[in-house]
């Protein structure tokens, strides 16, 4: 029986995060401007700035490209931090008799709240909250039943939380939509030299497009059409074109070499081969 693909829905999944400790649930609100005290961006913020970065390399800005590079690079960093604090902590664990049973340590009503990221790069710092929670709770645990000193506890927190409040802060500085495209700095034209002036110059495997994040979007160019087709193609791409997984969309525009995860995986012939 045929199907008719614009008849399908959007994939759609709920997904929620728990964290057990204040230590992370703090991490993930931040702090505004309304506590009087300094503002602290959080996951929350972190997660809202990076989707935009991403939004913006959907649009050829090579600025955001660049920005998606720095974000791989800061995230790689916090999580050797985080994954050699996790370590430590659980080698601390494992000094516990085994004489004790003492079960994980987890909270009776932790905080959980849904969350969408905006892109690949948010679960991955999603994933180092996550593991902060872990960490603190381990640390917390190890400290309770005096494996470690309450100072020392204090210390192996405080670094983990600095790790992660320098990655969500590290977005903060990204000057927002360039306004030029990678065809503007191939002609050279005046939207180039302006922000060549404004944001500096960037490196030549970025604006060729050959350097990118492994988790950058495919970038969406204009499709060019007919003026008497422009009203098809409009109406097409607003109820011909079936919404996908938490609010991508099946344009087709992939640049060459990107994979298309939403292709259709029964046109890979080579697979009949195996």
């Amino acid at each position: 029986m045929a199907v008719d693909m614009n008849s399908m829905g959007a994939l759609r999944s709920k997904i929620n995060l728990s964290l057990h400790t204040y230590h992370a649930t703090r991490l993930w609100w931040g702090r505004g401007v309304e506590s009087g005290k300094p503002q602290i961006i959080g996951m929350r913020q972190f997660l809202f700035l990076t989707g935009a970065i991403q939004r913006n390399v959907t649009r050829d800005d090579p600025y955001a490209d660049h920005w998606m590079l720095q974000i791989d690079a800061k995230i790689e960093d916090v999580r050797k931090v985080v994954d050699q604090l996790l370590a430590d902590s659980e080698n601390l664990l494992q000094q516990i008799p085994e004489e004790l049973s003492i079960e994980e340590n987890v909270n009776q009503k932790p905080f959980t709240t849904p969350v969408y990221t905006g892109g690949q790069q948010g679960w991955l710092a999603l994933r180092l909250l996550i593991d902060f929670d872990r960490l603190a709770r381990n640390i917390l645990l190890a400290s309770h039943v005096a494996l470690i000193s309450r100072n020392d506890a204090f210390d192996l927190l405080r670094s983990a939380n600095h790790a992660l409040r320098s990655m969500c802060a590290f977005p903060q500085r990204y000057f927002g939509y360039s306004g030029v495209t990678r065809d503007d700095f191939a002609a050279n034209n005046a939207k180039a030299r302006d922000a060549r002036e404004k944001f500096g110059d960037l490196p030549k495997e970025i604006l060729e497009g050959t350097l990118r994040s492994p988790y950058a979007p495919p970038i969406q160019k204009p499709v060019s059409t007919a003026p008497s087709e422009v009203k098809k193609v409009a109406a097409a791409s607003t109820t011909a074109q079936p919404e996908l997984e938490h609010g991508s969309t099946a344009t087709g525009n992939a640049q060459q070499g990107e994979p298309d995860l939403y292709a259709d995986l029964n046109d890979d012939d080579e697979l009949a081969e195996d």
